[in-house]
């Protein structure tokens, strides 16, 4: 919206206030004229403005043009008529509303406090059996970890021999107990294998014991030791019967 425009619809909407329609024609010299007549019996009033442009005091210019010529003709602002009041709807608003006795607001708090109680004990009915379901179908929970055998876990995996271990961390890496560690220890240190100061263990730089049979291996062995006894003995038998003869 360019300004010129924008004072002529000021000026419309300002003698539109007062219920009066201006005529907004163009002059030979380059101008709008803005003219209208409050009444029948009013002079004719018009204001000019250019068809260029301007700023704000321009827009307050005009609208202080026309209303200083419409305070010359004593014209006032229509009045919005106002709605029509309906005295039948009115007097309605105004009865006085019914109010409910007190005994029987205490008998229909009774009833709805009894409505809710039967309804939770329904609810609760209802959660319990499908509780019951759910755990009837749930799957049984896996059994428990079997503890450790003391006997399947060697410590001496967990020691070296050119750093000391800490004590504490043998629980933890080992899943023993620190008595059962104790127990292993003691054992160790005893054969000399392991050195223990201060809360730390180490290996001791030795040479493997020959590991005892077992089983069958220890059957094999105790067979072969009683043939060789055997032999033994037949030999030392016969070197006598030769000595005899011999003398």
């Amino acid at each position: 919206m360019n300004n010129h425009s924008e004072l002529v619809e000021i000026a419309t909407a300002e003698l539109k206030q007062y219920g009066i329609r201006p005529e907004v024609t163009h002059t030979n010299g380059g101008h709008i004229m803005i003219s209208w007549r409050a009444a029948p019996e009013k002079e004719p009033r018009c204001v000019v403005t250019s068809k260029t442009g301007s700023d704000w005091r321009g827009r307050m210019n005009i609208r202080a043009d026309v209303r200083r010529l419409l305070r010359a003709d004593n014209v006032t602002k229509r009045e919005e008529p106002k709605p029509k009041k309906h005295p039948e709807l009115a007097k309605a608003l105004n009865l006085p509303q019914p109010v409910v006795p007190i005994p029987d607001q205490i008998a229909a708090l009774r009833g709805e406090v009894a409505d809710l109680t039967e309804l939770m004990v329904r609810v609760f009915k209802k959660v319990s059996t499908m509780g019951e379901a759910v755990a009837a179908k749930a799957a049984p929970p896996p059994p428990p970890p079997e503890p450790v055998s003391s006997r399947s876990v060697k410590i001496k995996e967990y020691l070296s021999l050119d750093r000391w271990v800490s004590l504490s961390a043998l629980p933890r890496d080992t899943g023993l107990s620190s008595k059962q560690i104790k127990l292993k220890l003691d054992y160790l240190v005893r054969l000399g294998e392991v050195s223990v100061y201060q809360g730390q263990a180490k290996l001791n730089a030795v040479e493997p014991r020959p590991k005892k049979p077992r089983g069958r291996a220890a059957q094999k062995l105790k067979l072969q030791a009683k043939k060789l006894n055997e032999h033994a003995g037949a030999d030392r038998t016969n070197g006598r019967k030769r000595t005899r003869v011999a003398a």
